[in-house]
């Protein structure tokens, strides 16, 4: 970092790392074992800049800058980081703040600020498919149309991802971002799954690797199988999964309701009303 200003960021694509992270940041947040508030917020905002630049970039991650040798407390840091990043960030960008001490981490979760102004939408639904048929496009543009109507964030490729975008790291952002995901399953899906084929593949390594860490009661994964017979469209590695049983013929999409009230967590006796809502782009 030599020839950087205190609060200066330089950011430069992560040759050679793309598997775990598209871009690398270096930023100067200590000078003479010294650093101040200001710094750090200018850090949090050129941060947050530059997932206006980089549409592809959703999620940032940090360490606690400043805390230290820079001597700042970790209260000040978060706080810096956050306003910063708030200020510029593309409104579905999130930062991540990594916190080394359980302790710390404690105290500060019990403590975090809230940013009046944003609003967090808490049923944000990544939709992971493969379709190669109208049909089935069809099928679950439907579908992802159907949440949206009924207050959820659904995040479907066909509606979000851009010419340009770098396909991997865009779906990494969206597992990483998505409160829940709903797996479609047919043929090709569990063919691709199974051989981690294209991009399914890539995703079953990143969705595995996830459940793994989850408690066994966790719904954080919601698995629809659209074929007549259900254990030839499962996957292997979501055998265990109790999914939802979506056959072609079923034209009624009869499991739409039970689904909602999943992704919502809601009773399965509480009554579902469609309501207004902003959908953030």
């Amino acid at each position: 970092m030599k020839g950087m200003e205190l609060g200066q960021v330089e950011l430069l694509p992560f040759e050679g790392g793309e598997n775990i992270a598209q871009f690398v940041a270096f930023a100067r947040s200590v000078t003479g074992m010294t650093s101040n508030e200001n710094a750090i917020e200018n850090i949090g905002f050129t941060l947050g800049e530059f997932t206006k630049q980089e549409t592809s970039v959703r999620v940032i991650s940090v360490p606690l800058l400043g805390a230290g040798s820079g001597g700042l407390k970790s209260e000040s840091v978060v706080a810096a980081l956050t306003t910063g990043f708030s200020k510029s960030a593309d409104e579905n960008a999130t930062l991540l703040i990594r916190v080394l001490h359980q302790d710390v981490f404690n105290r500060l979760r019990d403590n975090r600020p809230t940013l009046a102004g944003r609003r967090k939408n808490s049923n944000r639904i990544f939709i992971s498919h493969t379709s190669n048929t109208d049909e089935a496009v069809e099928w679950v543009e439907n579908l992802a149309l159907f949440l949206i109507d009924n207050g959820i964030q659904a995040r479907l490729d066909k509606f979000h991802l851009r010419r340009g975008m770098d396909l991997p790291q865009w779906m990494c952002n969206e597992l990483s971002l998505a409160q829940k995901v709903i797996i479609v399953c047919d043929e090709t899906y569990k063919l691709k799954a199974d051989g981690r084929l294209g991009g399914v593949g890539w995703e079953t390594m990143i969705i595995q690797g996830d459940v793994a860490n989850l408690p066994p009661a966790s719904t954080k994964y919601q698995v629809i199988v659209r074929t007549d017979d259900i254990q030839k469209g499962m996957p292997l590695y979501l055998k265990t999964k109790y999914a939802f049983h979506a056959p072609p013929s079923d034209k009624a999409d009869s499991f739409q309701n039970e689904l909602l009230r999943e992704l919502l967590d809601l009773p399965l006796d509480e009554r579902i009303e469609t309501r207004e809502f902003s959908v953030l782009n």
